[in-house]
């Protein structure tokens, strides 16, 4: 059978607050079986018959799904963050995704280091010949002659073999002292002839260079002097030259470029001293020998010895700029 709705039977059930659940289900099935008219007119009902009114207030009612609680002794997934985990839980497994292959990258080819590049050997020849020239300029200016205006005072040891039996010193002692009583001295060996003479030739004419030697480092003090004898070296002065107890291989004649020398040798000695010496232009040169009684690892610690030197050398140097 077929219902038709119209607008009073509507006001009539809406009015009723007893029929109002079967008002709302008559319009609900009204409006979702679909009004097969124009909204401008009253519609009517699809020819499907109408449920009981008591069907439709309990159709009205919504049907709530019981609640499925979980099983005793079931498995808890719940995420547990303190790492204690519980025997018998475990998290379901994910589904593998397939991950898309990953492209391989073209090797890189091979350059030889050992094939030298043109570019590369023109910059480093170029690089070396500027720092060849620094260098050059760095030396020439170091050992121009003349460069340095103050006086030089050098004492050069002999073979320690013959050493003074100050051991705690080293080498010979006296000399070591005599050194050390001169400000700005210095001390070489007598294997050092080479260093000593480019440092003479660092000083300038106008200021006194001293040259005190001891056994073979006498003997090397006066091949010193005798060098600086020549045309080549323009007859750099010596101001002043001591040789203790000199070893006296061919070193008996002073240079003419020496303006004071001092010879102190000792009595006792055998083959480790060679006596006086004598100037080879006595109006160039003034030559002072002195005879010791001590043996040729005493000399230059007796008192007197130190004392002549000392006081030479300082006369010397006042004597100058």
């Amino acid at each position: 059978m077929n219902y038709r709705c119209s607008s009073s039977r509507l006001n009539r059930l809406k009015s009723s607050e007893s029929n109002f659940a079967a008002y709302d289900a008559t319009f609900s099935e009204w409006y979702n079986e679909g009004v097969k008219t124009d909204l401008n007119t009253t519609g009517y009902l699809p020819s499907k018959p109408l449920a009981s009114r008591a069907q439709a207030s309990k159709d009205v009612v919504p049907k709530l799904a019981p609640t499925r609680l979980p099983a005793k002794g079931s498995p808890d997934y719940k995420l547990d963050l303190s790492g204690n985990t519980k025997p018998g839980a475990s998290a379901p497994s994910l589904p593998s995704l397939p991950l898309p292959p990953t492209p391989s990258i073209p090797s890189v080819p091979q350059i030889d280091a050992d094939i030298p590049s043109p570019v590369s050997e023109a910059v480093e020849a170029k690089a070396n010949a500027v720092a060849k020239k620094e260098m050059e300029k760095i030396v020439r200016d170091e050992v121009k002659p003349g460069s340095v205006r103050k006086p030089l005072v050098i004492f050069i040891k002999g073979l320690d073999l013959f050493s003074s039996p100050s051991k705690s010193e080293g080498g010979y002692a006296g000399v070591g002292r005599i050194a050390q009583s001169i400000e700005g001295s210095r001390t070489f060996g007598w294997d050092q002839k080479d260093e000593i003479a480019t440092e003479v030739a660092k000083i300038h004419r106008d200021f006194p260079v001293v040259l005190v030697g001891h056994s073979l480092g006498g003997d090397t003090a006066v091949e010193i002097a005798d060098e600086f004898d020549s045309l080549k070296q323009g007859f750099r002065p010596i101001d002043l030259l001591v040789t203790i107890d000199a070893v006296g291989f061919s070193n008996d004649i002073i240079p003419q470029n020496v303006k004071q020398h001092l010879n102190i040798f000792g009595e006792t000695s055998l083959f480790l001293n060679d006596g006086p010496h004598v100037a080879r232009r006595e109006e160039k040169t003034n030559v002072r020998n002195i005879l010791s009684p001590l043996d040729h690892t005493e000399i230059d610690d007796d008192r007197e010895v130190q004392f002549e030197v000392v006081d030479l050398i300082q006369q010397t140097l006042a004597s100058r700029p």
